[in-house]
């Protein structure tokens, strides 16, 4: 099957999708091939004379008008969707050239000078007469950063000869890519729920010194290793995928790009196969019939148990997602910590004051307030809690309860958490919330509490108890 194609340029082909960079953009996920012409960005303005250059790889437009506002919200709305696809069948070709910053300019003479300044004292280099505030990069649509180092070279050296054509009519190579620079934040962050990510570097083509000036850039999807308690403590070195390549490519002429498009849409074509034709069904060669029914009956086969495998797991996921107590954050840890609560026999309601919520156990009332951190419990964390029960007195003329319940080192190894130097709950964190009659719970703590009680059923009551009466830290 023919895959979709997208082209985001200012050039257009027959059978291709084409917007330019300035366009209301398609939803990019719906399409399998997406070609990036990442150097009109700048000739954009460049070709209509609104560039002033201020030295270097910086350019300053006379005002930041709707179309640059534009531009700029396409390049995060491609950084966005290219993070979502590249665990996927897609493949993205960027016409690649090493950033440029494009913004407005201030006089460097209206900075604060003196032993305060930011700046270097004069005397010690000429300043600039102009300085740069920064409103875009050209390269802010690249999920994957990567250090690029200007230089100028003639010989180019072909690693995969399917772009021999690409690199035809080069004249010269103007940099090459660092590959130890490799930086994937955006994709870690994003994935890491459920993948650890790395990144594998394939060079298309690189200079007489083996440096590559043409990357393809293979995103690697590694399974999570679960320690004894069910924390992520490491990740398996073979991985589980790959995802769709992102390839890095070079133009000889960021003003003439058609050419280079066109070799790439010839390329992407000479993969694809013809679709055979409605009526070549009509054609049966002797076994064919009976190898279809024989196909049919197995698939019904398979169907059936693909259908008791997906209900077997749903079980196993819904089985599971507590375990997103030991290591999540924000509104997936509330609900997590919410749904455990009703699970331990707790009823629930929303905060009138807060995006929180409120338990009620035996007529007893408390407002929950939930928090997933990198580091210990602080006192801020506490502090919002009280701010929430005082708005709640005032709103609401009732006294109630306070619990924090936080997932401290989240990202730590359970073994590694709550030692000496990591605690979940500091001794000044212990005191305020004494003070102020809040119970302090981990989730880890909970999490465990929740186990047993699928042994033990009857346990929930002691839980809840002690959820709803404690005071400083509670254990179970």
């Amino acid at each position: 099957m023919n895959k979709k194609i997208l082209l985001v340029s200012s050039h257009s082909f027959e059978g291709v999708e084409s917007f330019d960079w300035f366009q209301e953009l398609p939803n990019i996920g719906d399409y399998g091939l997406v070609i990036l012409d990442t150097p009109r960005i700048f000739t954009f303005w460049s070709l209509a004379g609104r560039l002033e250059h201020l030295g270097g790889n910086e350019y300053s437009l006379p005002e930041i008008d709707e179309t640059a506002k534009k531009i700029k919200a396409n390049l995060l709305l491609v950084k966005k969707k290219l993070i979502e696809m590249l665990e996927f069948d897609v493949t993205v070709y960027a016409l690649y050239s090493p950033d440029i910053r494009i913004g407005t300019k201030f006089d460097s003479s209206l900075l604060a000078s003196g032993p305060h300044s930011s700046q270097p004292p004069y005397g010690v280099y000429p300043r600039p007469k102009w300085y740069l505030s920064e409103f875009i990069n050209t390269n802010d649509w690249c999920p994957i950063s990567i250090r690029t180092v200007e230089e100028e070279g003639k010989t180019i050296l072909i690693k995969d000869k399917s772009y021999e054509e690409y690199f035809k009519n080069f004249k010269r190579w103007q940099y090459y890519f660092v590959p130890d620079s490799l930086a994937i934040d955006a994709l870690e962050n994003y994935y890491e729920s459920r993948w650890k990510v790395t990144v594998e570097p394939g060079p298309i083509g690189t200079n007489k010194l083996d440096k590559p000036i043409a990357l393809a850039l293979f995103p690697l999807f590694h399974n999570w290793e679960h320690g004894w308690e069910g924390e992520l403590s490491s990740w398996s070195y073979v991985s589980e995928k790959m995802g769709g390549p992102l390839v890095l490519l070079p133009v000889d002429d960021p003003y003439n790009t058609r050419s280079l498009i066109e070799v790439l849409l010839r390329r992407i074509k000479g993969f694809e196969k013809t679709p055979p034709p409605a009526w070549l069904s009509a054609i049966e060669i002797l076994g064919e019939a009976s190898l279809k029914n024989e196909i049919a009956t197995e698939n019904q086969k398979l169907k059936a148990i693909e259908s008791k495998i997906g209900r077997l797991e749903d079980l196993l996921t819904k089985l599971q997602e507590s375990k997103g107590l030991l290591y999540e954050t924000g509104l997936a840890l509330q609900e997590l910590v919410k749904s455990t609560l009703e699970k331990l026999g707790a009823e629930t309601k929303p905060s009138v004051v807060t995006d929180e919520f409120i338990i009620n156990i035996g007529g007893k009332e408390a407002l929950i307030e939930v928090k997933g951190v990198t580091k210990s419990i602080s006192k801020a964390d506490v502090a919002q809690l009280i701010t929430d029960l005082g708005e709640h007195l005032k709103a609401t003329t009732e006294e109630i309860k306070g619990i924090l319940i936080g997932t401290a080192w989240r990202l730590l190894p359970l073994e590694q958490r709550d030692t000496h130097d990591k605690p979940i709950f500091p001794n000044n964190v212990i005191r305020i919330a004494r003070n102020h009659n809040i119970g302090l719970i981990s989730a880890t703590e909970l999490f465990r509490a929740f186990c047993r009680t699928l042994e033990e059923p009857e346990y929930k009551k002691e839980v809840l108890n002690r959820i709803i009466t404690g005071k400083g830290v509670v254990t179970f």
